[in-house]
């Protein structure tokens, strides 16, 4: 059985909550090449995570390929009961062979899928646990909408994103205090990090008296570039091994940071691990 990952923040458009998530799972995928990966999403077709593999060209091709896939095809095979855990991935598109896969997000209004949706989220979860080791997921930021919420009571782990932005951070830290966090794992990310700033992550943990994990991830303009350009995946192989002092080598040493705590805390603390219930 795999686990859920949620990533999001409390805070609208400060934080990188999908840039995180994305670096997170590409590099997962290029570095544990034992175990599969659903990176989950439900937002319009060609949102900001598609957007991060693939060219909008690219993009077309792939999703005129397999008409069916998505997410909406796995819910109405959910909802007439005939889903199973080893179908999965006929519904999903590859981006590493044998270990990421990007689910295509809906094709309907926002109001219209959360609506229709929300009942059959834990069942389909419950399935993709079976199929995959690592199910990632965004739930978004800003002020906590009803799929968001639905999505975080899900979560096995839960990434709180968030800025270096002080009042930013005394709001957020108190709805952390909230039953609903309490009760599962957190991992703090402070994304677009300046280390240079006065908040670090040591002074924050320090004066807000956090106990939780927690990650920076430094901000890093060819990074976001490349993830406006379909080239996510490339972008971190060709810096997976630059030396100190590279330009890049601060981000890929905080995405590398943040994706071990992530699997530590999903309970797969190893670089080869496996899981689908179809293999066994």
């Amino acid at each position: 059985m795999g686990s859920t990952v949620v990533f999001w923040s409390p805070v609208s458009g400060q934080a990188g909550t999908t840039s995180n998530l994305i670096a997170a799972a590409a590099l997962l995928g290029l570095e544990y090449s034992a175990h599969q990966l659903l990176l989950g999403h439900v937002q319009r077709d060609y949102a900001p995570v598609e957007r991060a593999f693939y060219p909008r060209r690219a993009w077309v091709s792939q999703a005129e390929a397999p008409p069916d896939a998505g997410i909406d095809a796995l819910l109405r095979l959910l909802q007439n009961r005939k889903l199973e855990p080893k179908q999965l991935r006929d519904y999903t598109l590859p981006l590493l062979a044998e270990r990421l896969d990007i689910l295509p997000g809906t094709h309907k209004s926002e109001a219209s899928f959360t609506s229709g949706a929300q009942e059959w989220l834990a069942p389909l979860l419950d399935v993709a646990k079976r199929a995959y080791d690592l199910v990632l997921l965004d739930a978004g930021s800003g002020s906590m909408s009803a799929w968001a919420y639905a999505l975080i009571r899900q979560a096995d782990v839960l990434v709180v994103n968030l800025p270096q932005n002080r009042l930013q951070l005394e709001q957020a830290f108190s709805s952390l205090d909230d039953e609903l966090f309490l009760c599962r794992k957190l991992l703090l990310v402070f994304g677009q990090y300046d280390p240079r700033s006065m908040l670090t992550v040591k002074n924050i943990t320090r004066q807000y008296r956090r106990k939780e994990p927690a990650c920076p991830v430094a901000h890093n303009t060819g990074w976001l570039d490349a993830t406006q350009e379909g080239e996510a995946v490339r972008f971190l192989f060709r810096n997976r091994n630059v030396q100190r002092g590279h330009e890049n080598a601060l981000f890929m040493q905080h995405v590398r940071a943040l994706a071990q705590t992530t699997v530590r805390l999903a309970g797969l603390n190893v670089p080869l691990f496996g899981g689908k219930e179809d293999d066994r």
